[in-house]
């Protein structure tokens, strides 16, 4: 198996762990039901996969499909009657290929605050926060999500960002996580596919009625 098998393997095999996690970065208590797990008003599944048999999509939800075949997905969901809506990106990481020391601007730290159920990371400009992200934990592997810059510091994003996995990264290689997983936005994802360790595994495309 190639190493684009081995991937599709890994995000798939594990996807119960890690959309628990996305949930949990989200403050929001997932439940699990055969290959579907759903996080507030979204059913979340892997295309194709044994969930392709998922309740109706009711008013005010969300279907959410992890998938390498975004054109079939889509399909998919329209003969389902369904519409696009957002739709994000599944980045992976082997920790150990990752530069985890943060390289941030003069005036610029990193801070590190652990929450109950994930780890908050801040980066500071001026002793003010101005770009914050999450980690989640969960058997071996790591996930995280909501890696914010703040209006105003364009010219910083790539920057911050990166510090912001460094920080994150390490606490995760620190725990034993070999797998770093990062849901993005789609100009997030084109930013990180340009750093070395990164790379692409399924989109997740959403679909409401």
């Amino acid at each position: 198996m190639g190493e684009k098998g081995k991937d599709m393997a890994l995000w798939q095999d594990s996807f119960p762990d890690w959309a628990r996690a996305w949930a949990t970065l989200q403050d929001v208590e997932p439940t699990a039901t055969g290959a579907v797990v759903t996080i507030g008003a979204q059913q979340v599944m892997v295309w194709p996969g044994d969930g392709a048999a998922f309740e109706p999509v009711s008013a005010g939800s969300e279907l959410l499909l992890v998938t390498d075949d975004p054109g079939g997905a889509t399909e998919f969901a329209q003969s389902q009657g369904l519409r696009a809506t957002i739709s994000n990106v599944l980045l992976s990481a082997e920790t150990e290929d990752l530069d985890l020391v943060p390289d941030l601007p003069p005036d610029a730290y990193l801070a590190e605050a652990p929450m109950e159920n994930y780890d908050l990371v801040e980066v500071a400009l001026f002793d003010r926060p101005v770009a914050r992200g999450r980690l989640c934990l969960v058997d071996g592997l790591a996930v995280m999500a909501a890696l914010v810059v703040d209006d105003g510091h364009e010219e910083h994003v790539p920057a911050f960002e990166q510090a912001m996995v460094a920080g994150l990264g390490e606490e995760a290689f620190t725990h034993g996580a070999d797998t770093l997983y990062l849901i993005a936005g789609l100009e997030q994802a084109e930013r990180f596919a340009g750093v070395e360790g990164w790379h692409k595994v399924a989109d997740i495309l959403g679909f409401s009625s």
